[in-house]
């Protein structure tokens, strides 16, 4: 008796002493972060990407994404959720939060402060910090990912049917006019010629004024001069109302929306429109096509190259938020998506056009999703820009996109409309300058930009940390 209770006691020992062995050599807790996107299209190929993260490096260093995928309220979504402290640790970049300042907010971290930032920073091009875009008064905060530029996007199945090549999309304007013409009469008004979503005014930042662009003239912004240019827009604009005076524009062009243009070209209704680069996701999934369809270069007016139109730049991927409790292993997220081999599984699937001529290097197979190289292997016909750096700038109600609007509703002396709009924009810039003294007007003025070759140049002054250096 005496000796099963010895080593009952014993066997205690030992299983206690194991007990708090394994306590001392237990693994980490796994650190769960979430992630949330705006970006729709990217979902699928994000969800395969987040998982192959949690099985390698988040599985090494004991982290584990939970991807969310967000609708059209999704900066409501983030603000409620931030309110309350239940806002996402890491979000995509092109996140519009509604925020006049994010960081300020303590709604985004700069990367500086990390450790390995130095390092990290070494591998990429000086080309990649550009103010507004990726850095934030001279910190890093995201990198440029990729670029959104513009085509003519045009059915096939129409152009066999009026006797046209599809392999010769048109060139010049009075091409444009005259195979949108003949579409129009030879279906009988069952489909149109060329289509113009002209309720929303966001297209005056980017079709119409990269199309004006390819006709050599500065519109939008004019780099050089660093003022809003709104004459350039005169030829594009003339050729969509002379569709409509043609009859040849599809109906409703001022209150069109651009999804109901898209879905009107998948059922075959439409010839011709501006595309940019997302519609290739758009007439592939959200929208399949139904018609045999094509990317083309934009037109001109004479049919003439005139000069390089602007490929938006965009920053990506995540941003990392200010309240997150796990900042350093969102850093290792970013560290991991801005890697060339994990850039180039979007240029593979279609999915966007990176900048960094680098990443095709890890390129594996080339992109089947049909329209998507009609975008990306033209890519070297634009040049590289974002938007001017105007801090806390209050654009003026009245815009190009609604006085085109304005035009197909009363008439009007176009032309005379956006010399005077552009002097007016330009009024309120000087205001802008003169009650913002601390923002420089050299900050915007690229005084060598070679419309010609697309080389934008240096600014007068760059911008860092409030200063000019």
């Amino acid at each position: 008796m005496r000796l099963c209770k010895r080593f009952l006691k014993q066997m205690m020992i030992v299983i206690l002493s194991l007990n708090l062995g394994a306590l001392v050599w237990a693994a980490p807790p796994l650190i769960k972060l979430t992630v949330w996107t705006h970006e729709r299209h990217n979902a699928d190929l994000m969800r395969e990407l987040i998982k192959q993260f949690n099985q390698t490096v988040g599985h090494q260093k004991k982290i584990e994404l939970a991807l969310r995928v967000l609708g059209d309220d999704s900066w409501q979504t983030f603000q409620k959720a931030q309110s309350i402290g239940e806002g996402p640790d890491l979000y995509s970049s092109g996140f519009d939060l509604r925020y006049p300042d994010s960081f300020r907010a303590g709604a985004k971290i700069w990367f500086d402060d990390f450790p390995d930032f130095k390092q990290w920073k070494k591998q990429w091009p000086e080309w990649y910090w550009i103010e507004g875009l990726t850095t934030y008064h001279g910190h890093v905060y995201a990198f440029p990912y990729q670029v959104i530029n513009s085509r003519l996007i045009y059915n096939r199945d129409l152009f066999r049917l009026i006797g046209r090549d599809p392999k010769n999309p048109p060139r010049s304007y009075a091409e444009v006019r005259q195979i949108a013409l003949q579409i129009t009469k030879m279906t009988k008004g069952k489909a149109f010629g060329f289509a113009y979503c002209g309720k929303e005014n966001w297209p005056m930042e980017w079709m119409p004024s990269q199309w004006a662009e390819a006709n050599g003239e500065a519109t939008y912004w004019d780099w050089q001069q660093g003022r809003w240019a709104f004459k350039g827009y005169f030829k594009v604009f003339q050729l969509i109302l002379q569709l409509y005076q043609d009859g040849s524009l599809f109906p409703g062009a001022p209150i069109l929306t651009n999804d109901a243009l898209r879905a009107q070209f998948a059922e075959g209704r439409i010839g011709m429109f501006m595309g940019e680069t997302w519609d290739v996701g758009v007439l592939n999934d959200q929208f399949p096509a139904k018609c045999d369809w094509a990317v083309a270069a934009i037109p001109t007016y004479d049919g003439e190259f005139h000069g390089k139109p602007r490929a938006m730049l965009q920053a990506g991927l995540w941003c990392i938020n200010a309240k997150s409790r796990h900042q350093l292993e969102a850093w290792e997220v970013v560290k991991w998506f801005s890697r060339y081999q994990i850039r180039a599984k979007f240029y593979e699937r279609g999915k966007s056009i990176d900048p960094d001529p680098k990443v095709r290097k890890y390129v594996k197979h080339r992109p089947t999703l049909k329209g998507f190289e009609g975008f990306a292997e033209t890519s070297q016909q634009d040049y590289l820009a974002t938007y001017p750096y105007l801090l806390n700038w209050k654009r003026p109600e009245f815009d190009p996109c609604m006085l085109l609007r304005s035009n197909f509703i009363k008439g009007g002396d176009l032309r005379q409309d956006l010399i005077e709009l552009e002097i007016f924009w330009n009024k309120e810039l000087d205001n802008y300058y003169r009650k913002n003294p601390e923002y420089n007007r050299e900050w915007n003025i690229y005084p060598n930009f070679d419309r010609i070759t697309g080389k934008l140049g240096q600014p007068q002054q760059r911008a860092y940390h409030g200063l000019s250096y």
